[in-house]
């Protein structure tokens, strides 16, 4: 085991000595993780504003709740001069307008609400079917109602307001707020891509050491193929672990971001990093020079880390692109990484999730042992 320890002790040292490999492992990371959480925590805490403009007679304060139904903007009341001053300085989405004569749009069947708008924004797109189906609730409550008591129209709209809609019971399925964990997978995201890149750039000095004569002086010492082997195999997995745990400290305290539970995330953590630990010895082990390597590289990494779910939410993509994305395994990381951040830590997901991480390790393995040789 000393010689193990000796063997990956030594080949740390060389790889912190190179002031690339510090800045592919710690500086960069942290520094996409700064800028990209940081736009993604602002765009949490600040809300797109939409502008009303509205009586508070007559439906006016019921239309405006059921409005406000909608927890994912602002809404403000404010006078039509105001209104259109905003949209015009792009300071809102858009102004939203009651009429003056409900019924008589209604009866006519006119649009109900009239809309300030400049261009439309994915933020405007993104209201526009609720602006769409609050004016429907409306009239239908309207049309349902008027014939019985006009004054029961107040009533109704109020109630609708009042009712919580669906429940869903998120706890049983997810503990910690959505976006938040989204925040937090895309760090974990982070981590893994560079990960990739550093171990995998790492892994390619083989290359360089077998043909400057440092192999063939490990072999002439004491240790034994095997245990050089295990002593580099120690070395990419010590990094590995120090650059994941360097960033997740990090974020903790730029962003005060949850882990979840240590049990769970330590040992996942560990098979992940091992995985590529594994595909950046795989990657060495079937190139000729560490410029191939480096090119090779550099695309499977990109490639499959779009393909995963790395840089966005797999659920985002097509039905079959996700299912392409099973045979990479940085869906599966991330699957995994999401159920143990979440807090959910549905057993059979994360059973499956293992499983697939350590078909690929030993997939990757077994090609790098193949490839790579002592002489």
């Amino acid at each position: 085991m000393r010689k193990i320890w000796t063997v990956a002790w030594l080949h740390l040292k060389e790889l912190f000595k190179s002031p690339g490999a510090l800045v592919l492992m710690f500086i960069l990371p942290g520094l996409f993780s700064w800028i990209f959480g940081g736009i993604a925590v602002e765009s949490e805490q600040n809300k797109p504003i939409v502008d009303v403009v509205m009586k508070e007679e007559g439906l006016g304060a019921e239309m405006f709740n059921l409005l406000k139904k909608n927890e994912h903007y602002q809404w403000n009341k404010v006078t039509l001069k105001q209104a259109k001053e905003n949209v015009e300085k792009q300071d809102t989405v858009a102004a939203i307008v009651f009429p003056a004569d409900l019924q008589g749009r209604i009866t006519d069947k006119q649009p109900l609400f009239d809309v300030i708008l400049r261009s439309r924004t994915e933020d405007y797109l993104a209201l526009a079917p609720h602006l769409q189906g609050t004016a429907n609730i409306i009239s239908r409550s309207y049309q349902t109602v008027e014939e019985l008591d006009s004054n029961a129209v107040s009533d109704v709209l109020e109630a609708v307001a009042m009712s919580k809609g669906v429940k869903v019971e998120k706890q049983t399925i997810q503990k910690e707020d959505n976006n938040l964990v989204e925040v937090d997978l895309m760090f974990v995201g982070f981590a893994i891509m560079f990960m990739l890149f550093g171990i995998s750039g790492a892994a390619s000095t083989i290359l360089d050491e077998r043909i400057g004569g440092t192999w063939s002086r490990l072999m002439i010492t004491p240790a034994k193929k095997f245990q050089i082997g295990l002593g580099y195999l120690l070395a990419y997995f010590l990094m590995g672990w120090i650059q994941f745990a360097v960033l997740m400290a990090a974020m903790n305290i730029m962003f005060d971001s949850k882990w979840g539970n240590l049990t769970y995330m330590i040992p996942f953590a560990s098979l992940v990093i091992l995985c590529v630990v594994g595909f950046g010895l795989m990657i060495a082990g079937i190139v000729k020079t560490k410029q191939q390597a480096g090119a090779i590289g550099a695309v499977l990494v990109v490639s499959t880390c779009m393909l995963g779910g790395v840089y966005w939410s797999i659920e985002l993509v097509p039905e079959f692109m996700q299912k392409i994305a099973l045979a990479v395994p940085q869906s599966w990381a991330m699957s995994g990484f999401k159920e143990i951040i979440s807090g959910s830590l549905h057993t059979s997901t994360l059973i499956k999730d293992t499983l697939a991480l350590l078909g690929f390790t030993a997939g990757f393995f077994l090609i790098a042992i193949r490839g790579i040789t002592y002489e």
